[in-house]
């Protein structure tokens, strides 16, 4: 070990070792403010056990990595790899995990009871959903497969977790049903944009209603995506969505993806007459490239958001006396509670809004026809009811 004055006044203490991958000597190396005995047998310590770290982790093995550690790492090349609003909910999701059981845990002593514990813990006692601790168990698990390729950990305790999940049925049955409108929920949230002289959003969220859209791919649809076929059909061919990013500067915050959102998200929507009314509406004197809807509130970028659109859309419901809290999402999901109403079969329907296999639109649809053969039935029940002098009938053969 030997140190090194930085240009700020600090000491580098450095240590090598040889790569036996490639058979080249690395450095590792420590900083202090200070530069006597104690501290370099303190460097030295910690050097020594960098230097063991990094050939656990080029051999294969098992290192004493910390939950905040690997986040870290993992983060790094998860921003890579992921869109951006994905990334950040994985970013949410790990910090308050670590936050949890703390940052300084170390990893390969955590063990599958003792999760166990912690997600029942967050069912219980923190009153958190089935599905929120199903995706905070998910986000754990890849972080530890992540540990495992990287050869900083060689087991991942949580594919053997067996939480005690909670009885949701009741629960379900109603979270599915405040998941989308009803005829006198959308009229009421449409008239309030008139109302605000706001036609724009009136319009786009029409948009959503109609088509089954995600509000992304609504709002980055151009006036080229639409398509006329030799029979007179209109289309919104959907091949991207629109994608906000942060840390960068305004004008470049909005771009269009390339393509969908998942493998199932392309496609080519047939649009209903009132569709078509708004494409036109909204296409005149507008070049192919331009966007159909845009975002007229006097200080806005033009674009239309799903965060931006949700706080609007709490204030509506606020104003409306709404029980739900609706967002850019419940127009898809009233889009397909509509073609369960019409008997539309269930893998049309996951075609048609970009879904290879979805549980809230499963469940949407299944809750929709469930209701109308009930309600079916009920009216089949009070058949012959109204008659007053109903005729006496006998039993054939009695």
């Amino acid at each position: 070990m030997w140190p090194r004055k930085t240009k700020n006044g600090n000491w580098r203490f450095v240590d090598t070792f040889k790569n036996p991958q490639t058979n080249k000597w690395q450095e590792v190396s420590v900083t202090f403010g200070k530069n006597n005995a104690q501290v370099r047998k303190q460097a030295q310590l910690l050097l020594d056990q960098k230097i063991k770290n990094k050939l656990i982790e080029i051999q294969g093995g098992e290192t004493k990595i910390t939950l905040s550690q690997l986040i870290k790492k993992y983060l790094k090349l998860a921003k890579k790899q992921l869109a951006d609003s994905t990334y950040y909910k994985k970013v949410h999701s790990l910090n308050r995990i670590k936050k949890d059981l703390g940052g300084e845990l170390i990893l390969k002593n955590v063990n599958t009871p003792f999760l166990n514990k912690y997600f029942d813990k967050r069912l219980y006692e923190d009153d958190l959903s089935n599905s929120t601790i199903q995706s905070y168990k998910a986000d754990l698990s890849v972080l530890y497969e992540f540990g495992i390729n990287y050869g900083y950990l060689k087991n991942n305790p949580v594919t053997r977790t067996k939480p005690t999940w909670k009885n949701e049925r009741e629960k379900k049955k109603n979270e599915i049903e405040s998941k989308y409108l009803d005829d006198d929920e959308l009229a009421k949230i449409l008239n309030d944009c008139k109302q605000q002289n706001r036609m724009d959003l009136h319009d786009f969220f029409y948009w959503l209603y109609l088509t089954g859209m995600r509000c992304g791919e609504g709002a980055a649809i151009q006036k080229k995506n639409i398509l006329q076929d030799k029979d007179d059909n209109w289309f919104a061919r959907v091949r991207g969505t629109l994608v906000t990013k942060r840390k960068v500067p305004k004008n470049q915050r909005h771009e269009k993806s390339n393509s969908g959102k998942t493998g199932n998200s392309n496609r080519d929507v047939l649009l209903p007459p009132e569709a078509v009314k708004l494409v036109k509406k909204h296409s005149k004197n507008k070049k192919l490239d331009d966007l159909i809807f845009t975002n007229e509130w006097k200080t806005s970028s033009g674009y239309f958001t799903p965060s931006k659109l949700d706080n609007v859309l709490k204030s509506i419901a606020k104003r409306q006396g709404l029980k739900k809290t609706p967002t850019t999402h419940f127009f898809r999901h009233t889009h397909v509670s509509k073609l369960a109403e019409r008997g539309v079969p269930l893998y049309i329907v996951q075609r048609r809004v970009g879904h290879g296999n979805s549980r809230i639109t499963e469940q949407i649809y299944l809750h929709v026809t469930s209701k109308a053969k009930q309600e079916l039935a009920n009216k089949i029940n009070t058949l012959g009811d109204d008659i007053v002098d109903k005729p006496s009938l006998r039993i054939i053969g009695k």
